[in-house]
């Protein structure tokens, strides 16, 4: 009885160890991949403001013509996507970064993507509708969104360098780019 089981052990330990010994691989022959798993893009790219609207499901989405000059300086688009309810068109004016969106009017007004808190806010006016404007510099709007209709809009812009956080649009800007806005 004992040497039976001294065998079945004796097994059981030669199989745990050749299982072990079979795990091993020799880093120098062996070569290691690892899968990364990242969550899903909900973005769509697209060739045309038109394009992104139609994807997003928000009717039209009207923008500036690109190459217009504003205060802050050039404007110019480089992609135009969609998610579920919301069209955007990235691009720039000047040197900062530009981000323009229409969305579907839901539980809130505010589409930016830019939950950050900002040191001033305030309003301006154009037409029947009303801008709220956010910014880290006193007249200089980082975010503005309004509603119009079932739709909400908004525009970001990201300064460059030293500027990433207080750079924003002036009146002016903001009022032009929002007039054009559909």
């Amino acid at each position: 009885m004992k040497k039976l089981l001294i065998f079945a052990m004796t097994t059981a330990l030669a199989f745990s160890i050749t299982a072990c010994g079979a795990s091993k691989t020799d880093s120098s022959t062996t070569e290691t991949t690892t899968e990364k798993t990242e969550m899903a893009n909900p973005w769509t790219e697209t060739a045309s403001s038109g394009d992104a609207a139609e994807g997003a499901g928000v009717g039209y989405f009207m923008v500036p013509e690109a190459g217009k000059e504003y205060e802050n300086g050039l404007l110019g688009w480089d992609t135009f996507k969609y998610s579920e309810g919301i069209a955007e068109a990235d691009g720039f004016i000047g040197a900062a970064e530009l981000t323009v969106r229409k969305g579907l009017k839901q539980d809130t007004e505010d589409v930016s993507g830019d939950y950050n808190e900002y040191k001033y806010n305030w309003e301006e006016k154009i037409g029947d509708f009303t801008l709220k404007c956010y910014g880290n510099e006193e007249g200089k709007a980082k975010k503005t969104i309004w509603v119009s209709d079932n739709f909400s809009y908004s525009i970001s812009v990201l300064g460059q360098g030293d500027e990433s956080e207080t750079f924003g649009l002036g009146s002016a800007d903001i009022k032009a780019l929002a007039s054009e806005i559909q």
